[in-house]
């Protein structure tokens, strides 16, 4: 039995360790690197259009999580129209994704435009850092409920956690 339980605790302790390390990433609007990919939660409805069915990217509602390739070196060449890039805005101090609606080659420039948007942005083949390549809206919509309510979900852990080890000494005394 012994064996057991210092196996559950193992699990508890990578679990809180994982979790821990998924809220500061989120809090600070950050996100783990993973195989030259990241994940991103789309905070606005620029991309939130009517479906382009043409296209591996359909559409991308509000709180949808998106999986993100990083374009290095000369990644951009292979972005085609159609792709959703991402590209820093110092304005917003943040990434802004956006399809590609035209490429010329010769100024080395992509012409993007948020499906939901009626202007436009022209992007240099440098300054496009990612290339959207999943989107998944019920992941995004938890992940933007646990990033807002991050403190009552930290609250509720440790009063489970609480409960738990009472639960837990309260059968260690019965069984004395």
């Amino acid at each position: 039995m012994e064996a057991r339980s210092k196996l559950i605790a193992v699990v508890v302790v990578i679990v809180a360790v994982a979790a821990s390390a998924t809220a500061v990433l989120m809090v600070f609007n950050k996100s783990a690197d993973l195989m030259n990919s990241e994940f991103r939660v789309i905070v606005t409805g620029s991309m939130d259009g009517e479906s382009r069915t043409e296209y591996e990217i359909e559409t991308i509602p509000i709180n949808s999580l998106v999986a993100v390739h990083k374009l290095k070196g000369n990644g951009a060449e292979d972005v085609k129209v159609g792709d959703v890039i991402g590209f820093y805005s110092p304005s917003l101090n943040g990434n802004i994704y956006h399809r590609v609606i035209s490429i010329d080659p010769g100024s080395r420039t992509f012409t993007t435009k948020g499906d939901a948007n009626t202007t436009m942005e022209y992007v240099g083949f440098d300054e496009a850092n990612g290339i959207v390549v999943n989107v998944n809206h019920p992941a995004g919509e938890v992940v933007a409920f646990v990033k807002a309510n991050i403190l009552y979900l930290v609250i509720i852990v440790v009063l489970f956690f609480v409960m738990i080890s009472a639960v837990s000494s309260l059968i260690r005394l019965w069984k004395e």
